[in-house]
């Protein structure tokens, strides 16, 4: 605050006029801030006059913004600012900060406005024109999402006072007209993935065998050190070769942290818990080999440039290009061993496990993929007879990346594993289509 002389004119003659400067700032919320500047005053009495009414003025003004609450920028910025703080192990670092930027750059009209003032008109306009820009659906609902969650947990934490229920909150977004099958490869299309990149001897041949034979996502791979992986020795190996499928036991890979390119940094795994997978028959051998190649190195697989700036999906997509096979990004060669173990026999709450899904939805995806809930449902229609059916008879492809031999489960328990996801799945896929 201050009240101060000066003078319009020149220096000499000029007329003399006094102003008043009056600056407050919230003491609940130092981000509401509110000042004024008042000239033209006649005398230092006015002047004072003209400040004490500014001050009431202004005390007004603020005690209505706090009543209100915080404005939705500020918001935004706590709630990035405690989950950060507070590790709830719900989000990863890099999910928080693309939430609070996401919001930031699709929800400025709103920005001055305190959130209690957000009304459904409002998260209609957000909404819409973040659809016009040309944004898919999933964008659009995963917007709506976030900022469902960011405002519920203002209205939690008490910095939204007087409403209950935020401003996106039941709008109908629409629906996807036409659903696309996910981005995959059949068992042929990964065999010839890995024999041409063997062929060609391609840097990441050695990368995309352990992604689509361990099922590990590409920055848990980056992260991998042979510390990481517990195996037997060759000796041992040697005997287990020559038990059944069921009763090998190679070794365990534990997977615990992974690489973030943004950051440039090791953080725990996406869903934040480590997880063991077992080593197949043809993993183990192709770890041995790979030992010999990598020397004394901490890591399992080479430092690539373009895995340090997060570009392991163009290389993978030029690739498969050049080969003519579908454009695939690096994350589908996971999708491809979740799908080959599915359609294998291996139960779906083993999968999880195996391959850290969290989410039953998710999993829901991946046996729709495999196709294992059809499978023999058009066996009873024998419209040809069995007569007319000519039936080929060829040898049984070597698979390309092999079952993994989960051992210590009876046929039994699979069953009833498979059962009982397979029920969880349809009650999904029924309240899903609600």
């Amino acid at each position: 605050m201050a009240i101060t002389r000066y003078k319009e004119g020149n220096k000499e003659d000029g007329i003399e006029f006094w102003q008043v400067y009056v600056n407050l700032r919230s003491t609940i919320n130092p981000t509401i801030r509110m000042q004024k500047r008042v000239k033209g005053l006649i005398n230092e009495k006015a002047a004072i006059s003209e400040e004490k009414r500014l001050i009431t003025e202004l005390s007004k003004q603020i005690v209505r913004f706090e009543a209100q609450g915080a404005p939705w920028e500020q918001l935004i910025d706590l709630w990035q600012q405690y989950k950060l703080t507070y590790r709830l192990n719900d989000y990863s670092d890099t999910t928080i900060n693309d939430y609070g930027q996401m919001l930031r750059n699709w929800t400025k009209i709103w920005f001055g406005v305190p959130a209690s003032k957000l009304t459904r008109g409002d998260g209609r306009e957000v909404l819409r024109l973040c659809q016009e820009s040309g944004k898919s659906l999933v964008f659009v609902r995963r917007l709506k999402n976030t900022i469902n969650l960011v405002y519920t947990w203002g209205i939690e934490e008490k910095y939204i006072v007087g409403v209950h229920m935020s401003p996106v909150y039941g709008i109908d977004i629409g629906k996807q007209k036409e659903e696309h099958i996910p981005e995959i490869l059949t068992r042929n299309e990964t065999q010839l993935l890995i024999t041409k990149a063997d062929e060609l001897r391609h840097p990441w041949a050695n990368v995309w065998k352990s992604a689509l034979m361990t099922g590990m996502r590409s920055g848990e791979l980056q992260a991998l050190a042979w510390s990481n992986i517990e195996m037997i020795s060759e000796e041992q190996a040697t005997r287990q070769d020559e038990l059944s499928a069921t009763q090998r036991r190679y070794g365990l890979i534990r997977v615990q942290r992974t690489w973030n390119s943004r950051t440039r940094s090791f953080g725990p795994t996406k869903g934040g818990y480590w997880r063991s997978i077992p080593i197949s028959r043809e993993l183990y051998w192709f770890f041995v080999s790979l030992k010999t190649q990598t020397g004394k190195s901490e890591f399992v697989f080479p430092r690539f440039w373009e895995w340090d700036k997060g570009q392991q999906a163009q290389v993978l997509r030029k690739f498969c290009a050049g080969l003519g096979l579908k454009s695939v990004k690096f994350h589908t060669l996971r999708a491809v061993f979740g799908t080959l173990l599915i359609q294998s026999g291996v139960a779906p709450t083993r999968v999880m496990k195996i391959c850290g899904w969290k989410d039953l939805k998710t999993m829901q995806r991946y046996i729709r993929m495999a196709g294992i809930d059809e499978q023999g449902a058009t066996e009873g229609l024998n419209l040809l007879g069995e007569d007319e059916v000519e039936i080929p008879h060829t040898p049984t492809p070597k698979t390309a990346c092999g079952s993994v031999p989960l051992s210590g489960v009876s046929k039994d328990e699979e069953a009833a594993d498979n059962q009982v996801m397979n029920k969880v799945v349809r009650i999904l896929d029924f309240k899903s289509r609600r």
